[in-house]
């Protein structure tokens, strides 16, 4: 299939100017007319959000400790690229060939170095025509329809053309079915691709199918296989964090998370999730020093969310330094604040009533009503349940526990459950409120079996 390049817009990201120039005249080769230069990683962030290129050879060592790898990451992070545009890395690195065979961010194509134009426009003109091939699912997929795509996928399928694209199809039909809500069939459907071949990511995607239909402990023992045997599978291991968080051991998945944060710094979303392992896990140091590391080194425009804010707030509060947590507040413009979802605005001023009482307490008291009836994140109920413990108003407190004993959460917040109300003397009443819910699920759960079921499952209810 030969593909026309003249329309497509290039982009050649490399520090080096001989390297440049040798790239430029490859894609003026294959027939491009418009091709820019990016001289580094900041160069290229900011050509790639302003005029979005078609086409991007980047280089994998762009100098000042940033990488291709990084630069791939934050593109695909914040959405700058199309599924249509194509990313190759050019790269000198040979262990890169076995690193990018197990990770899931990784670039459409990559060439070893050194290599001849004629094989680097043949990898080009191959990423070209399975771009050209997938073109009608990605639209698809890009407009939230995830029936019509996999429909879509099961049509290229049977394709005399898809053959080469087998397990490309068999992966992004296992990974639409996740995105659309559908876990035991993506589960199924990476299991499939597994009994051809041992992909990495495939075995990650069991483990995240499973960690969607909330089993755990099955999980875990998916994505311990990946991590021991694709060490370099970095989002592996924050998936296995993430996971271990579940299962309420926060130790494990802060020493993971320390482990692969040292060795990618500049990975802000994993710096993110270190901080949450962190506070979850009673070390308040290492949680602040992250998230002010995000604070102060995400530099992406719009990368830095109230939640980050909120999260140092918290970081701050649990290192008992009010002071710098009222700082942070205070830095929150009230416009933006007024504009946010429910939930943000009650995680702020429950945490401005934990440093600032006076202040904060009566904003607490004027969303009372919906912060009663609405469901939240973990983070908010935890943030609202401690406002409300440390102001006396036990009946907003035990509505919040409530929440999140009833949740798929209620491991993961158990223990600072738990610091909570020992913290208020009110240990006995937790107790209370776990019973309680026991007893609700179980109603729930014969309410919802054939009749006789109910008294052999739970014979001590007759």
């Amino acid at each position: 299939m030969s593909v026309d390049f003249s329309k497509k817009r290039f982009l050649v990201v490399d520090d080096q100017p001989m390297a440049r120039e040798a790239l430029r005249t490859i894609a003026q080769s294959a027939g491009a007319f418009a091709v820019e230069f990016a001289v580094g990683y900041q160069d290229a962030l900011y050509r790639i959000r302003n005029n979005p290129p078609d086409v991007i050879l980047c280089d994998y060592m762009l100098g000042k400790d940033r990488s291709g790898q990084q630069l791939l990451e934050e593109v695909r992070r914040f959405n700058l690229l199309t599924d249509e545009a194509i990313f190759i890395m050019v790269t000198g690195e040979q262990a890169y060939e076995q690193v990018v065979s197990a990770v899931e961010l990784a670039p459409d194509e990559y060439i070893i170095k050194p290599f001849s134009p004629d094989k680097l426009l043949f990898r080009l003109e191959r990423v070209a025509a399975r771009k050209e091939f997938f073109s009608p699912y990605y639209r698809l997929r890009r407009n939230g329809d995830y029936p019509g795509a996999l429909t879509t996928l099961g049509q290229l399928a049977k394709n005399e053309e898809g053959r080469q694209y087998r397990y490309e199809i068999m992966r992004q039909q296992a990974e639409t079915m996740l995105a659309g809500g559908n876990a035991t069939a993506a589960e199924t459907a990476y299991r499939a691709i597994l009994e051809n071949y041992q992909f990495p990511w495939a075995q990650a995607g069991v483990a995240r199918s499973l960690h969607h239909q909330q089993r755990t402990s099955e999980a875990r023992e998916e994505i311990e296989r990946v991590v021991a045997g694709a060490p370099h599978f970095f989002d592996a291991a924050d998936l296995k964090a993430q996971i271990c968080m579940a299962q309420g051991d926060h130790a494990e998945a802060q020493r993971v998370l320390d482990d692969v944060a040292r060795r990618t710094p500049r990975n802000y979303l994993r710096k993110r999730l270190l901080a949450e392992a962190a506070t979850l896990n009673g070390d308040v140091e290492t949680a602040r020093t992250a998230m002010a590391d995000v604070i102060e080194n995400d530099t992406m425009p719009g990368a830095i969310t109230l939640p980050d804010q909120l999260a140092l707030v918290r970081s701050y509060l649990a290192a008992n330094d009010p002071i710098n947590a009222e700082k942070i507040l205070y830095t929150i413009k009230e416009s933006d604040l007024l504009y946010s979802e429910l939930g943000i605005q009650a995680s702020y001023y429950a945490l401005l009533t934990l440093t600032l009482p006076s202040k904060g307490k009566p904003k607490l008291a004027g969303l009372r009503p919906a912060l009663m009836a609405t469901p939240f994140d973990a983070a908010t109920h935890l943030d609202l349940l401690h406002a409300a413990l440390s102001v006396g108003d036990d009946l907003l407190a035990d509505t919040q526990a409530t929440h999140l004993l009833s949740s798929h959460d209620a491991k993961k917040v158990f223990a600072t459950l738990r610091k909570y109300y020992a913290l208020y003397g009110r240990e006995a009443d937790l107790r209370n409120l776990q019973r309680e819910v026991a007893l609700q699920r179980i109603r729930v759960r014969d309410s919802q079996a054939e009749p006789g079921e109910a008294a052999i499952a739970t014979p001590d209810a007759t």
